[in-house]
């Protein structure tokens, strides 16, 4: 939970039900930078049963100079937090994770210390990043969803459309063939087609799916998506049947959906339930 001079904050620690409370404590921390460990009984005011430590400290600007460094670059690291040390310094440092950590990609934490539980490390992945082809305005609900995840979201213009349409800040005019030059694939990157064509959505897929992007999804029936898959398999692109292992068509959990904004929901839910 990040709590700013004005008391204002992003995150949370409970239900909401000690949010108000802890951002007056940061307050005082903020004043005059000296860390504190409180301790807070839910029980008597909030009906909950437990008890709660909340190591509260202030944090450099460099701190996050850093870390919006990293993030913005796709560099996992972790944030080591120390709240009880009877040698070393308190606080939170930022290092750097190695690649072939497979803890370096998870959303987690977890307690360490040699006597008891003295320090918590939290492992910041790659933010999700969401990269739709489409020319069209049916993209908008999918942008806001990602956008209120705090996903990043990228919509790439065909060129086609690129000539018919003002391309706006944030969208990017892409050839099927630098998709992965420009987005290169990992754990966290998924990639949407929608351009409601069938040509290119053929081409775009042909260049996105032999790559290891996380999620694959492509709009429209399983007719459509069988006629795309054949025309790839008559190019020989496809003789690895784990490469349709990555493809979503049609693309969405089961909701119901019928309108641009319930699809658009059921397409994210789809995603999110690959990276949660």
């Amino acid at each position: 939970m990040l709590v700013n001079d004005q008391g204002v904050y992003v995150g949370s620690l409970s239900g909401g039900c000690l949010e108000d409370d802890l951002a007056r404590f940061a307050q005082s921390v903020l004043t005059d930078g000296r860390s504190q460990l409180r301790t807070i009984d839910t029980r008597p005011h909030y009906g909950c049963p437990g008890r709660l430590e909340i190591f509260i400290e202030r944090l450099p600007a460099s701190f996050f100079q850093d870390l919006a460094l990293r993030i913005g670059a796709r560099v996992p690291c972790r944030l080591r937090t120390r709240f009880q040390s009877s040698t070393g310094p308190l606080g939170t440092t930022l290092e750097t994770a190695a690649e072939d950590d497979p803890q370096a990609y998870l959303d987690k934490g977890d307690f360490i210390g040699s006597t008891g539980k003295t320090c918590f490390v939290e492992h910041v992945g790659r933010q999700p990043r969401l990269v739709v082809v489409s020319g069209s305005d049916d993209v908008e609900p999918v942008r806001r969803f990602a956008e209120l995840l705090g996903w990043q979201f990228l919509r790439i213009v065909p060129l086609g459309e690129a000539a018919r349409r003002e391309v706006v800040e944030g969208d990017f005019v892409c050839t099927a063939e630098d998709l992965p030059i420009r987005f290169p694939p990992d754990e966290r990157t998924a990639v949407l087609i929608m351009t409601h064509n069938l040509a290119r959505d053929t081409h775009y897929l042909r260049h996105a799916l032999p790559e290891p992007y996380a999620y694959v999804g492509l709009l429209g029936s399983r007719r459509r998506r069988d006629t795309i898959l054949a025309e790839l398999g008559e190019a020989g692109l496809l003789a690895d049947e784990s490469i349709t292992d990555r493809l979503y068509s049609p693309v969405g959990l089961d909701l119901g959906a019928t309108d641009p904004a319930s699809i658009a929901l059921s397409i994210v839910a789809e995603i999110q339930s690959l990276w949660s």
